[in-house]
C-alpha cells in the first residue's frame, strides 16, 4: 500500500504548472555585447523606450506610400484636407501634398551658400524645439525631415469616381515659400487611374491611410444644416 502526502503532492503540482506556464527565455549576444531575451514579449518590453509623465510621443506626420527607381513618396498627414468638390453641393474630395525624396542622395552643396542638403538630426530646428518640450518625434519623421532638398506634389483625390488630379510640383531647398503657383482646378483635368502608375499607387495608398469615410457629405454636415433642413428656418 502506497501512502501519499497530499499537501506535498499539491505543492509540487502547483510548482510544475507555474514553471510550465513561464515563457522559454534564452539569451544571446548582440553586436554591442549586451544580452537580450528571445521571448517576444520580453523583447518588446526591452526595446520599449523609457517613459515618464512629462514625455509625449509624437504621432508620425509622414507615411511612406510607395517608391520608384529614384524617389520615395511620403504622404504629409498634416496636409490632408477634405474639401467640397468645386461646383458641387454634396461631393467631397481629398486635398493632399506628397513629399518626394531621393532614395540614394549624394552629399550636395549649393555653390553659393555651401548649404548641406542632408542635415544631422541634432540640427533640425523643429526637432530641437520639440525636445525642449519633451516631445519625441517618430523615427520616420526624423528620416524625412533631415532631407532639406525634396520635391512636393499637390493632388486632388476623388474617391467617388476613382480619379486623381495633379495641381503642381515644386522643388524645395529648406522650407517652401507660401506663394506656390499651381494650376487652377478644372473638371477636364481629372485623370483615370492607369494600373501600375505612380498616380495609381498614390491614389490607392493615400486612401488606405486616410480612409474614405470623410467623402460622405453627411460627415461634414453641422447642427445648423440639420436644423435648417428639418425646420425650414435659417439660423445663419
Amino acid at each position: 500500500m502506497i501512502k501519499v502526502n497530499l499537501k506535498k503532492f499539491l505543492t509540487c503540482a502547483v510548482a510544475v504548472s507555474v514553471f510550465a506556464a513561464m515563457p522559454c527565455v534564452s539569451f544571446a549576444a548582440t553586436d554591442d555585447g549586451t544580452n537580450y531575451t528571445k521571448d517576444r514579449t520580453a523583447e518588446r518590453f526591452a526595446q520599449r523606450p523609457l517613459h515618464n509623465k512629462e514625455t509625449s510621443y509624437q504621432k508620425a506626420r509622414f507615411v511612406k506610400l510607395t517608391m520608384d527607381d529614384r524617389y520615395n513618396y511620403y504622404l504629409d498627414r498634416e496636409s490632408v484636407q477634405w474639401i467640397r468638390l468645386p461646383y458641387s453641393s454634396s461631393e467631397y474630395i481629398a486635398d493632399v501634398w506628397i513629399r518626394m525624396i531621393e532614395r540614394n542622395p549624394e552629399k550636395n552643396y549649393d555653390d553659393e551658400s555651401a548649404y548641406e542638403y542632408v542635415v544631422p538630426e541634432r540640427d533640425i530646428g523643429e526637432v530641437i524645439i520639440a525636445r525642449e518640450k519633451n516631445i519625441v518625434y517618430a523615427p520616420i519623421d526624423l528620416e524625412v525631415l533631415k532631407n532639406k532638398h525634396y520635391f512636393m506634389e499637390h493632388y486632388y483625390i476623388r474617391p467617388k469616381t476613382k480619379q486623381i488630379q495633379f495641381l503642381c510640383e515644386l522643388e524645395v531647398v529648406g522650407h517652401p515659400q507660401n506663394n506656390v503657383d499651381g494650376r487652377e482646378y478644372s473638371y477636364m483635368n481629372w485623370e483615370n487611374l492607369v494600373p501600375g502608375s505612380i498616380e495609381s499607387e498614390i491614389y490607392k495608398t493615400v486612401l488606405n491611410v486616410i480612409g474614405t469615410s470623410m467623402a460622405d457629405p453627411d460627415r461634414h454636415r453641422t447642427f445648423a444644416d440639420y436644423f435648417e433642413e428639418y425646420t425650414r428656418i435659417s439660423i445663419r
